[in-house]
Formats: C-alpha cells, sequence, structure tokens
C-alpha cells in the first residue's frame, strides 16, 4: 500500500493559494488510494477556507475537528485571538490533531499565511510546524517577488530547523514572462529546495470539484517526481 507523508502547507504570504494547493494535494492523496484529512489549525476571518476544502474532500468531520480555532476577524491569528478574547493553545490543537490521525492515514495541515505570522504568546507558524513535526511544502507566487518572498520563507524555514518537502508554485501563467519562466529554476538553486510543482492558473472565486479534480490529475500526469519525492518523507 503506497504510503504518504502527513504535510503542512505554509506560504511565501497570505493569498498566495494555500488552500487551493491543500485541497489539491488532499484529492492527488486520495486518487492514489490514501485515505486523508484536511486540518486547519487557525482560521481567521471565517470558516470558508476549513468547509472549502472538507466539501471538496467530502470529509464528514465536525468542524471543531477540521479548525479548532475559527476567528471571524480577518486580520493575524495574534490579533483575532485577543480580540475575540479566545487564546490559542497547542493542547487544544494536538487533540483535534490526534483524533484525526487515529482515523486517516494523512492529514494536508494548512498553516494561516507564512511561517513568522504571530499566534501570541510569542508562537509563531513555525512552532506549529516544529509542534507538529510535519515536513513543510512552500505554496509561492510565479512572478516578480517571488524570488525575495520564497527564500526568505525558506531560510527562516533552515533557521528552525524545520524539514522542507519542497516548494508548489501556484497560479502559473499559461504564457510566462522571462521572469516567471526563470524563478522555478533559481528557487531550486538558490535555496537548495526542489519545486515540486506547478500549479496553472485557475478561477478560484468559483472553483468546483470537477475543476480541481482535473487539476490534480493534470498534476499527477505532468509533475510524477512529486509524488515519489513526497514519498521520501512518509
Amino acid at each position: 500500500m503506497l504510503k504518504l507523508p502527513s504535510i503542512f502547507v505554509t506560504g511565501t504570504d497570505t493569498g498566495v493559494g494555500k488552500t487551493v494547493v491543500s485541497a489539491l494535494l488532499g484529492l492527488i492523496y486520495r486518487h492514489l488510494g490514501v485515505k486523508t484529512a484536511y486540518f486547519k489549525p487557525v482560521a481567521t476571518g471565517g470558516d470558508g477556507d476549513p468547509r472549502f476544502v472538507a466539501s471538496i474532500l467530502g470529509l464528514a468531520e465536525p468542524l471543531e475537528r477540521l479548525c479548532p480555532y475559527v476567528f471571524t476577524q480577518p486580520c493575524s491569528p495574534h490579533l483575532a485571538s485577543r480580540l475575540e478574547g479566545k487564546p490559542i493553545e497547542m493542547a487544544v490543537i494536538l487533540e483535534s490533531y490526534t483524533y484525526l490521525s487515529q482515523k486517516y492515514q494523512a492529514i494536508i495541515v494548512e498553516g494561516a499565511g507564512g511561517l513568522l505570522v504571530p499566534l501570541g504568546s510569542g508562537r509563531f507558524i513555525s512552532h506549529l510546524v516544529q509542534d507538529l513535526s510535519l515536513p513543510l511544502l512552500v505554496v509561492a507566487r510565479p512572478g516578480l517577488g517571488t524570488l525575495n518572498h520564497t527564500l526568505l520563507t525558506l531560510a527562516v524555514a533552515g533557521v528552525q530547523g524545520l524539514k522542507v518537502a519542497g516548494v508548489i508554485i501556484n497560479r502559473y501563467p499559461s504564457l510566462p514572462d522571462p521572469a516567471t519562466k526563470d524563478n522555478p529554476g533559481t528557487i531550486a538553486e538558490l535555496s537548495g529546495s526542489p519545486v515540486l510543482a506547478l500549479v496553472p492558473e485557475m478561477a478560484e472565486s468559483n472553483l468546483d470539484i470537477l475543476q480541481l479534480e482535473k487539476a490534480a490529475q493534470d498534476i499527477l500526469r505532468s509533475h510524477g517526481h512529486l509524488i515519489e519525492h513526497l514519498k521520501k518523507f512518509a
């Protein structure tokens, strides 16, 4: 039986498409026969992200298990937590993660923003990755500016001793300009972390299961090394 790792999906910034990539990974895992759950420890701005991925993956788990902390304020978790008077406790997150890990073969964990997004009490998303002991998948933008953002993210991961599985570049255009075309190779060369897939641009405002299933199958066909590489972290 194929064994694939649970993985932590972070981004080089907010809004880079971590949720869509998490849904795609979940579909890819399931397509390969791996019973897969999705977990978002902290969501701000409402519960849209966990509800979306849960619907795509057909997860019937209670929302509080898939996302133990949902804040309505669309801001950093440390501020949302303070404004709503609800401290973020690692024990609560670990309880839900343990519950899912006992029922599923792999869990796709989605962070909030990037690695240095604060959670409060001197803790960051990077500490959450450490606590869960998961390999890291970095979702990056395709165009100008992504070299700095991506290399900074990977540098922080290295300083904090995180295992980096690789980088996925999201919203890759069908007609990339010279900088966009050069970025995947430069990221891999300068960081030593492989770029595992280029996810094409999609109309993310109205994505449905059929579009995501097609995209997942396309990624499997065109990026076969993605699965072979991830198997090393299982």
